[in-house]
């Protein structure tokens, strides 16, 4: 890994996984089952954050090699490396949660097409596909690669790993509390 700081926020999306693997221990002979009828089961949490891995992953395959060519030309200027949690800002703001949008929120009987044990696999395979991916971009590049994204306030591409980790984070947050997790 190229990047300093892209290599440390996937280590900790990997450390947060693997300890909240251990908070749902209890859990895990029925991740389909949801903690009340309006929120998501374990089973789909995971699911929603395998898509969001994905769909980055698979909108980066073609907009990187373009965006490097234009990031590399300013990779002697300022950037940042870390972004605030955009959705405890929402919740303040709006008063709401977000809402995912309908290409990441898990379809219908999810359960029946795939195995939990299955599905953490795939993330993490999704993750290092990912992580392979954006491994030989250099911080001072990967600072200027933007995304129009107006909700995360155009975040570079290590703004952009960071907030997978707060993304995931927040769901494990979620999880813990409409579970009842110690």
């Amino acid at each position: 890994m190229k990047s300093y700081y892209i290599g440390l926020y996937f280590d900790k999306i990997y450390m947060q996984r693997t300890s909240f693997s251990m908070r749902m221990e209890n859990y895990r002979e029925r991740p389909w089952v949801r903690p009340r009828e309006d929120k998501w089961s374990f089973g789909e949490t995971y699911y929603h954050l395998y898509l969001m891995v994905k769909r980055f992953r698979q909108l980066n395959n073609f907009y990187l090699p373009v965006a490097k060519q234009i990031a590399s030309r300013r990779r002697k200027a300022s950037y940042k490396t870390e972004i605030e949690d955009i959705y405890k800002e929402y919740k303040q703001k709006k008063k709401k949660p977000m809402k995912a949008p309908s290409i990441l929120v898990p379809p219908k009987d999810i359960e029946s097409t795939i195995s939990f044990a299955t599905l953490t696999r795939e993330l993490d395979e999704e993750t290092k596909r990912l992580e392979q991916l954006v491994s030989a971009i250099e911080d001072d590049v990967a600072g200027h690669i933007r995304y129009p994204d107006p909700v995360a306030h155009h975040p570079n591409l290590i703004q952009a790993i960071q907030l997978i980790a707060i993304h995931e984070q927040h769901h494990f947050q979620l999880c813990a509390f409409y579970y009842d997790l110690p």
